[in-house]
């Protein structure tokens, strides 16, 4: 077993200033001069799209397979904590934190819009005409690449490979437990704060991208519902008021407001489902969603692995890669609460749970709002698409609300679930960052210091005001991008030490 031996509780330097200085830096560019901003952003994506895209296709599809492997090796008998380890939720507590702590406002934000936007733009190589019925099929099928098994693979692996460490071999809580493994002791003290320090800015980074996100899908709402004109006064109001909840959420624990708040999010979604299903257009759904999976399941490996994409062909460093570029760059830290919350269930649940739930989830999720999106874009002669060049991406939801039997209130409940869904991903995530500062969360001791939290918390929302207010969706992506660069590499080190207890899994049996 490896233990922290400084004192419990003392900061953690390396890892906090270094953070805390890059993104009060960027923070600051951001505010003086936004043009200088993102032409260092944009130029340094185009680098990472050439270079580095092949790079984020290939992993994510390789930690699938892992997951795969692991379930049905020894090692998914494993219990997690080991044989005597009580559990800290029920089964359904536990699926509905593990779901709502990665999946923010994602789901929210890009359901209606990035079919509709495939639908009308799918890329030449697709051979599908823009607006035609194989265009429904490219629009709905790409969403699956983007949202369903890959993309949790990569927390599943990540997450899986922390909670063996953490609770069965006794790292401390921190990211170098997810190298340890591969690297062992030669990644303790300073370099495994070193370690820290880089992953606690890119999911900085990665929180204040979706936080302006959900300023800009909230700020919407209020515009369309109430006529309330989007500024950067009503952006900071909504930011002051998400990071306030999640603070006094995270400050309950993970007893207390967290898991309320991740369960109510979970009934939030189901009802907008249901809702969604019973009056909108419930025949077109059900046959261009399951004709969708039947696309993407049978062209999988060609379509993740984008092998009919021409070389000169950036559309899947635009889409592809940048969504899993925000997958990995969240990765790292959410991993650490994900592990933290699954003591006393076996390997082959943590899968299940993190991996096959989550993902049959958003295959109905995207299914539902996806193809009502196309439907009525459709019936209303692309009225969708017009929303999206007039008044951005953020506003096709509303749009879609419109066509339904009672809009408004459909609009008031989808932005509730808004603020809920990133309150129940910022608090999970606030905890974790306060755990990762200091040297005070253990095994035995899960709660960490309120004060990092308030601080890091500020900071988040501070970074996506800016974002939602200077730099729109463009600018917000391409942060999630660079973001997700020291994620990748950290995820492929984690991938390598779960490799190694796989085949070490009679030491984890304890």
């Amino acid at each position: 077993m490896t233990h922290t031996q400084s004192q419990p509780g003392t900061l953690k330097h390396i890892t906090f200033w270094p953070a805390l200085i890059a993104m009060l830096s960027a923070l600051t560019l951001i505010a003086v001069d936004q043009a200088r901003f993102v032409q260092i952003t944009a130029a340094l994506n185009a680098l990472l799209i050439d270079r580095l895209s092949f790079l984020f296709l290939y992993t994510a599809l390789g930690l699938l397979l892992l997951c795969v492997v692991v379930f049905f090796s020894p090692l998914g008998g494993v219990r997690i904590g080991g044989e005597g380890a009580t559990r800290i939720y029920s089964p359904f507590r536990w699926f509905s934190v593990s779901l709502t702590a990665v999946i923010a406002m994602g789901i929210l934000f890009w359901a209606v819009a990035e079919p509709v936007v495939h639908f009308h733009e799918p890329p030449g190589f697709s051979g599908a005409r823009p607006g035609g019925d194989a265009a429904l099929h490219f629009a709905l099928s790409t969403v699956f690449v983007h949202w369903t098994l890959a993309p949790y693979a990569i927390y599943t692996v990540t997450a899986l490979t922390f909670a063996l460490g953490f609770h069965n071999r006794g790292y401390d809580f921190s990211v170098d437990a997810l190298l340890r493994p591969l690297f062992g002791d030669r990644l303790g003290g300073r370099t495994g704060e070193l370690v820290d320090a880089l992953v606690l800015f890119s999911v900085v980074v990665g929180m204040s991208a979706v936080l302006s996100g959900g300023l800009l899908l909230i700020g919407d709402g209020l515009r369309v519902l109430f006529g309330q004109p989007k500024s950067p006064l009503v952006y900071a109001l909504i930011s002051t008021f998400i990071v306030g909840a999640a603070l006094l959420s995270a400050s309950s624990g993970l007893r207390g407001g967290i898991q309320l708040l991740a369960r109510l999010n979970t009934v939030l979604f189901i009802a907008l489902l249901i809702y969604l299903l019973a009056v909108g257009p419930g025949a077109f759904i059900l046959r261009l969603g399951g004709e969708s999976l039947g696309d993407y399941l049978g062209d999988f490996f060609a379509r993740h692995l984008m092998s009919h994409e021409p070389a000169t062909s950036r559309w899947s460093g635009w889409w592809t890669t940048a969504f899993f570029a925000s997958w990995f760059a969240w990765a790292p830290l959410s991993c650490l609460f994900l592990g933290k919350i699954a003591r006393g269930y076996t390997v082959r649940q943590f899968v299940l749970v993190n991996l096959l739930l989550p993902s049959l989830f958003s295959v109905v999720w995207f299914s539902t709002f996806g193809a009502s999106a196309l439907f009525y874009d459709v019936q209303d002669h692309g009225a969708l698409y017009q929303i999206y060049k007039t008044e951005g991406l953020a506003a096709m939801a509303y749009q879609l609300f419109s066509y339904l039997p009672g809009s408004f209130l459909l609009g008031l409940f989808f932005i509730f679930a808004c603020l809920i869904s990133f309150i129940t991903a910022a608090d999970s995530n606030t905890d974790v960052i306060g755990g990762l500062c200091t040297r005070a969360v253990t095994a035995g001791e899960m709660n960490s210091p309120f004060a990092i939290k308030f601080l890091w918390a500020l900071v988040i929302g501070a970074v996506g005001w800016g974002s939602a207010t200077y730099l729109g969706v463009d600018g917000i992506k391409m942060l999630a991008n660079l973001a997700g660069v020291p994620g990748l590499f950290i995820v492929l080190g984690s991938a390598g030490g779960l490799i190694l207890m796989m085949l070490q899994t009679r030491r984890l049996k304890r």
